[in-house]
């Protein structure tokens, strides 16, 4: 039973299911309500922060994780959205290897700089296995409308983020 918890208390298991529940409000509320006909990408803001919150290698691990996700619900190439959002929480998670402890808009200048990135990313990575149409004139309207919206939310999603991802320093009586 004390192995049950554990791996339930385990942040693998905590970020696969934040995962979970963000990609079903990426798929419901956030397809509909579309800002200057852009659909926001809170997948990608979840891969940002994690990068962030936990550093390079688990912001890389996170965000393809839940690129993945996003690539069973979408018709794309299934990989192009785990390659792309692993790369922003890698990139996003650099800023640890500048500081020791990041002030807050610190990280939301990462989280900005590596949504940008990465929406500026995906059409180009997406001409190289094939899909045309993606880069356009438009890329730049979606680009920053989604590094507008990422930087809002930065903050409160790098508090439920960090609860994914960081091990609580004191364990549950269940869980030693």
């Amino acid at each position: 039973m004390k192995r049950f918890f554990a791996i339930i208390e385990s942040p693998v298991t905590r970020t696969f299911l934040l995962g979970l529940v963000v990609l079903s409000f990426q798929t419901t509320l956030f397809n509909t309500l579309r800002p200057f006909g852009v659909v926001l990408q809170v997948m990608l803001l979840f891969a940002c922060v994690s990068g962030v919150v936990a550093g390079s290698e688990t912001g890389a691990v996170a965000g393809f994780m839940f690129g993945l996700m996003y690539d069973m619900v979408l018709t794309a190439p299934l990989g192009l959205s785990a390659v792309v959002f692993g790369f922003a929480g890698y990139m996003a998670g650099g800023v640890n290897a500048f500081v020791h402890e990041a002030r807050w808009w610190v990280k939301i200048v990462a989280v900005v700089l590596s949504t940008g990135v990465a929406v500026l990313l995906y059409p180009a990575a997406s001409l190289v296995v094939g899909v045309d149409g993606l880069l356009g004139s438009r890329v730049a309207t979606v680009a920053l409308a989604c590094c507008g919206f990422n930087a809002l939310l930065a903050v409160p999603a790098a508090r439920v983020a960090k609860w994914a991802l960081v091990k609580p320093v004191r364990q549950a009586i269940w869980a030693e």
